[in-house]
Order: structure tokens, then sequence, then C-alpha cells
């Protein structure tokens, strides 16, 4: 079977959208400029129509390993994300962005690419994270008070798409922040700000536009110490 080192972040597509005619409408530009965030390829649509099985996605996982660990925590400086327990949609939404050039991830591209996996491999290891736990720690921010980073969450309506408990949405794709590490949540909150993130949603663009280091990190900082919404009550 073949195996996969995955690199990914988590800021996502619509299910349910039109298809895209071909896989090369890739971003043109930094901040994504040039493609249509809201379709679809014909790969995504397809592989959302598998059944993702996670006991062949845990072994498929293996070569997954080195980077993202055993049950996909990931680092807890951040230098790679926590995918325990993320939405497989989001899962899928990035390897198959990856794979269609649309989100620029030069470490990712030779392990996501066609003969490295394949479309039902993608759908399996999708499934077992989606299901996986871990007792390890996540990386949390430096001060454990959160009244402020949780303002700014809500100020800038984040849990509209996020939710309230950092749960994302399955069914629209829009990850799970809850309990990601710190270090990873202030990057791709820079990356986005900064337009250097290829796939970012716009929303998500215009949410952290003109925030401050400081103000990024207090959001960072909130959601690292939300616990898992999976657990979390309702």
């Amino acid at each position: 079977m073949r195996r996969v080192a995955w690199c990914m972040v988590a800021t996502l597509a619509l299910a349910g959208q039109p298809v895209l005619a071909d896989r090369t409408d890739a971003a043109k530009g930094p901040d994504g400029a040039g493609h249509d965030w809201y379709r679809m390829t014909p790969e995504r649509a397809d592989i959302l129509k598998l059944k993702g099985r996670p006991d062949p996605g845990r072994e498929a996982f293996r070569g997954c390993r080195g980077c993202h660990k055993s049950e996909g925590e990931g680092l807890i400086d951040g230098t790679y994300p926590r995918l325990t327990g993320q939405h497989a949609s989001v899962i899928i939404k990035q390897v198959t962005d990856v794979r269609a050039g649309i989100r620029v991830n030069p470490k990712m591209e030779p392990f996501a690419s066609d003969h490295a996996m394949s479309r039902q491999e993608i759908a399996d290891i999708a499934a077992f994270l989606s299901a996986a736990e871990t007792t390890k720690e996540n990386g949390k921010g430096p001060d454990p008070g959160t009244k402020e980073g949780k303002a700014l969450y809500e100020g800038r309506m984040c849990h509209t798409c996020h939710g309230a408990r950092g749960e994302g949405d399955r069914i629209q794709a829009y990850p799970a922040v809850a309990g990601q590490h710190y270090g990873y949540l202030l990057r791709e909150m820079e990356h986005i700000r900064d337009r250097t993130r290829s796939n970012s949603h716009p929303n998500m663009v215009r949410a952290v536009a003109n925030l401050s280091r400081q103000q990024l990190e207090e959001i960072a900082n909130y959601l690292s110490r939300l616990p898992d919404f999976r657990k979390a009550a309702p």
C-alpha cells in the first residue's frame, strides 16, 4: 500500500458547490486569486462519494506518522497541525487542493501526488483521522486568560463558520479549530492576513485583515485552550 506524509492546514471550501471543469484551475497568486474558492474539483467530488474506512485508513496513515504522529496529534510547537478529530471533509478538501495546485504547499506536493496515494486511501485516512483520539496535550498559548481572544473571535464573527465551540462544520467543510496547536493557529492566521496562503476562504481573509500580531495571538490562545468539541457540552 502506498504511504503519504501529510502536512496540512485548515481553511476550507463549501461542500455541494459547482464542480470545476478540470484540475487546471490552480491558484494564480499568493492569496489564492485566480480560482473560485466556492467551486469543487472533480476529484474532490468523487472522493466525497466514497465510503471512508477507518481501519484501512489507520494502516495507510503509517507513513504519515513521521510528521503527524501516530494519532494525527502533530507537534506541540505547531510545526505540524493537530489532525486528530478533524472532519473528514476538511482533510479531503486540503489534500485535493494540493493535488489540484489550488493550495501551494511544496513540502506536501510529492506525498499528495496521484502516484503517492489513491482516492480511496485519501477517503480512508480522512475517516481514520476524524474518529481518532489522543491523550497527548496540544500546544497552548502563554496566557491562561482568554477573555480578549474570545471577544475577538466573536467580534470578528469567526464563530459563524467555526462554531461557538470551535467545532467547525462537517457538512460545509469548515475546520474544527478547538484544541489546535497555538503555534499552528497563529502561523496560519498570519499567512491568511498577509495573503501568503493560497487557498484561504475570502471571509477568513476579511476577518483577520488588519489584525495586529497581538490580536492574532489572543485568538490563537483562546482557541488552543478550548476542549475537544466532541467532548464539550453543546
